[in-house]
């Protein structure tokens, strides 16, 4: 096993990133209440470990406690990468205080919903393989059923990772979908677009027609421009895919129903806002549009209670 410490810039609220994930059921984490440990698997190019991560420190003063195990241990390499993959994972290194400093600016309205998720941080997926097959599998589906079909797919392409007589699930390999058949993901309920848009998008990334180590180095617009025209893959779907596969701060997905609900409450407003209303109202908040659709997002929802 090996153990380190990631201290991530204050403000830093752990326990909100846990509230959330509890409450959108997040297929890859299990939250272990007995130890205070969120857990999930992680990949590095030859192999996959088990991440436990603890919080032993305060919102003002951060620390993120991280045990990797695996059969191997990690070695140096593996565990340099793997330390950086979780650092991105936990938006460690967002600082969020020139963020509040900007909405505090804008009015009452965006001050109050700051202060109410202070030190509520992004919380990317393990890699962008698995960000834009989960970003493609929830195209116009609601959370739940979308949550369920990654579920399947996990099972179907991927063997657990067992620890202690504990089953994890493991997101598969860009090889092992792609060594999926269209109708084995029919047989999941699979639509048979997303079923041909998932396996594609997995054999363009396992036989390098999209290289995602080089994603992380461009712009959004280049990703943009790179991504838009593969199949199954819209406007939207790279918003996402920027947001919470690349942690990309100062993206504003103005169509989606969330937002534009959230906006409608925190303003009163009669009706709910068009997309253009919200790319009207959203010029404002740059270079922070992600973070404020984080917490609009979070503010429709009562997460506790919620079981991970």
């Amino acid at each position: 096993m090996v153990t380190f410490v990631i201290r991530p810039i204050a403000p830093y609220d752990f326990s909100l990133m846990v509230r959330r994930l509890k409450g959108v059921k997040h297929e890859a984490f299990r939250f272990e209440e007995n130890t205070n440990t969120l857990s999930r698997t992680i990949r590095t190019k030859n192999s996959v470990y088990l991440a436990q991560i603890r919080s032993v420190g305060s919102t003002e003063a951060p620390e993120l406690e991280v045990r990797l195990s695996g059969t191997p241990p990690p070695g140096p390499e593996e565990s340099s990468e793997l330390r950086t993959k979780l650092t991105r994972m936990l938006s460690a290194t967002v600082n969020l205080k020139p963020f509040y400093e900007h909405m505090a600016s804008i009015g009452p309205e965006m001050q109050a919903l700051t202060g109410r998720f202070r030190g509520l941080h992004l919380l990317t997926e393990a890699d962008l393989f698995e960000c834009m097959c989960k970003t493609i599998i929830g195209q116009q589906l609601n959370l739940s059923f979308a949550s369920e079909l990654t579920r399947r797919l996990m099972r179907t392409a991927a063997e657990p990772f067992l620890a202690d007589g504990v089953e994890y699930p493991v997101f598969p390999s860009p090889e092992d979908v792609a060594a999926l058949e269209y109708e084995q993901l029919q047989e999941l309920q699979f639509s048979r677009r997303k079923a041909e848009y998932v396996i594609d998008w997995a054999r363009k990334m396992k036989d390098g027609t999209v290289d995602g180590d080089s994603l992380y180095e461009k712009s959004d617009d280049q990703i943009m421009t790179e991504l838009l025209p593969l199949r199954g893959i819209g406007r939207w779907t790279v918003e996402c895919f920027l947001l919470f596969g690349l942690g990309r701060t100062n993206l504003l997905p103005a169509a989606d129903i969330g937002v534009r609900n959230a906006l409608k409450k925190l303003y009163g407003l009669d009706v709910q806002p068009s997309e253009q209303d919200v790319r009207t109202l959203g010029a404002s908040w740059s270079p922070w549009s992600s973070y404020v659709t984080l917490y609009l997002w979070e503010s429709l929802h009562e997460w506790e209670g919620e079981k991970l």
